[in-house]
Formats: C-alpha cells, structure tokens, sequence
C-alpha cells in the first residue's frame, strides 16, 4: 500500500511498495523510465508545438484523461483513441506542481482536480489547461489531513471527497477550499473498516463506494458520514474475487465496477450487492490486456476504460464485455506519453 506519510517526499517509487502488484508496477516503471521519460518530453513538446498552430481553435474538453503517476503528468486523448496516438494535450513541468498524479476529477465546469499521492496535494486547473500550466487551487498543509490522497469524487454539492490511504482516513472539503484549508469532516477509526482506501465513487442516492485496497473489499458509507462509524455495507470475501480494488466505477444502472490490480481483473456485481457476493461477471485474461489495473471509469454507453499501470496502456472494453475479452480499443506506445497510467476519467 502506498507509504507516503508527509508532503516532500521525493522518493515517489514508495508509491509502488507494499503488494505485489505494486512490486510489479514498479518493475515495469524502473526498467524504461528513462526512455519513456525523453518520450514524454517530445510529446509535450509536439503537442506545445500544435497548440501553437491551432491556439486559435476551440479546446476540445472532451476526452479521456490520464494520470501518469511515473510521467508527473496528465494527458488527454480524444474519446475515439486507439493505438500509439498523441494526446490532445499534456500538463506537464513545474509549475503544474504535478508529484505523482494518481487520481483525478473532471468537475462539471470542466475544471481538473488532481491528487498527488508524494506531496500529500490536490491541484486543481482550469479547463483545457495545458503544457506548464499551473493550478488555479492547491489544497495542501497540515491542516487539510492529507495524507497519500489516492482517490476522488465530488458531490453535487461540490463538495470533494479525498481517500487518504496512509494513515486511512476519508477527508470531505468545502467547494473551492483551497491553501491550508480544515476539512469539513473526516472519516476515520477501526469502525470504518477502512484500510488503505483508494477509488472513490459517488451515486445517485447519497451513498459513497470505497475501494479498500487494503482490506480487498469494497465498503459502503452514507455520503454524510463523519467519524468512526462503520459501514452501510461491506463486499468482501473469497466469493467476491476482489484483491487489491484499486478503483470502483458506477453504470447507469448502479452495477458496481472494481479494477483489481492484484488479479489483473474487473470485476462487476449487481446494483447494491454486499457480503461475500460473488461478480455476476468478470473481465480477465490474457487477451485482455489488462495489467495491474490501477484506475477505472465507466461512460454513459457502458464502454468500461482501464488505466494500466504494469502496460503503460488504456484499454476500452464493450458493454457486457465479460472473461477473456479482448478490448475494443487499446492506447499504448511512445508516442501516447502514458507513464505508470494510474488514474482515468472519461468526460464525454
């Protein structure tokens, strides 16, 4: 799980200890970090370079987009993308105050807020911000109680939900909190189950999904929760075939989605399953291509996106895509700037 405990860390491969799947990711990070870092500053430069012929243009907001938590940078790719492609545009270089991207929101306003898991920092942009852009907002200091932020959501309220996985706690902050802002409540203690949490999610009836990475099992709150009160509900069990859930998405219909980066899988279970249910359907296998699968996002098709850090890819799959499915889209290759792709978000 990750270990980062206060900002300044500057060792961000502590990001990959504590399992094997994040043993793994590292690997595949240290052994082309080198090249994929010379590569991104190609594509960033490309990218500067097309902005510049096109700064007349409209920006393109929707897309996919991609936190690279190797790359110390977002990239976005239109929602059609497919193979070894350029991204739209990159946020990238220091001024973006990017430390390890893990996790990232696109508000309805189209602002952009990520969580950078080594500097314990939410950042957050204005829309179609690009190149070395920096933020508009950063939530950051002691008194925020941030601590390894690795997941996201917002309410509709605006409110913003952080999962802190080192200590784990939930922390909940005000619309547009900023500096060395309190949160307005917390969610911590042994009654809350929780264990290195990571994705976040948010449905339609008040209720907020955990990925509890640490625990391999999905927890349940009311959205209002505050303090060490346990659960509304609990997934977890040999039944379920969660391990290590990393992120959690939900469809339209309220089907929970679960990336697994221990089992290279997802996982999907029907609308308020609990206890030791098992999935009514699971994506995995070698045609699949999924590898350690650290983010997730569903979209209003059904189309389920998959941000694989151990392939420095994305992958796309169809609605009801089940076992042993190849996607019907993949990005991946140098010319993508994916870097230990951690975290996703489709904004249609």
């Amino acid at each position: 799980m990750l270990r980062t405990t206060r900002p300044g860390v500057k060792d961000r491969r502590r990001v990959f200890r504590g399992s094997g799947a994040g043993r793994g990711a590292r690997a595949a990070y240290d052994s082309g970090v080198g090249t994929r870092r010379a590569a991104l500053a190609g594509v960033v430069a490309l990218v500067a370079g097309c902005a510049v012929v096109l700064r007349t243009g409209p920006v393109l907001l929707s897309g996919l987009y991609v936190a690279n938590a190797g790359g110390q940078s977002v990239t976005v790719y239109p929602l059609e993308a497919s193979g070894n492609v350029l991204p739209l545009r990159a946020l990238f270089g220091s001024n973006t105050r990017l430390s390890t991207p893990v996790a990232l929101l696109v508000d309805p306003s189209d602002r952009l807020y990520v969580a950078n898991v080594s500097a314990n920092r939410i950042t957050v942009y204005p829309a179609g911000a690009a190149g070395n852009a920096g933020p508009v907002q950063v939530l950051e200091g002691p008194d925020t109680l941030l601590s390894g932020p690795s997941g996201l959501a917002r309410d509709g309220l605006g409110r913003l939900y952080v999962a802190n996985a080192a200590p784990s706690r939930i922390t909940v902050y005000a619309p547009q909190a900023n500096g060395n802002a309190a949160p307005l409540r917390v969610l911590e203690g042994s009654r809350t189950l929780l264990a290195a949490p990571r994705g976040l999610a948010l449905d339609g009836r008040g209720r907020l999904f955990v990925a509890n990475s640490g625990a391999h099992s999905v927890l349940v709150f009311d959205a209002s929760a505050s303090g060490d009160v346990p659960p509304l509900q609990q997934l977890a069990g040999p039944l379920t075939q969660l391990s290590e859930p990393s992120a959690v998405a939900l469809d339209p219909f309220g089907r929970l989605y679960v990336a697994n980066a221990l089992a290279n899988s997802v996982t999907v279970y029907p609308a308020d399953a609990s206890g030791n249910t098992p999935p009514e359907r699971r994506i995995a296998g070698p045609l699949t291509g999924l590898s350690v699968p650290r983010g997730l996002a569903t979209d209003p098709s059904g189309l389920v996106v998959v941000a694989n850090a151990g392939a420095n890819s994305v992958t796309v799959y169809a609605r009801g895509a089940q076992e042993n499915a190849a996607p019907v889209r993949a990005i991946a290759g140098s010319h993508t700037g994916l870097d230990l792709p951690w975290g996703v978000v489709v904004r249609p």
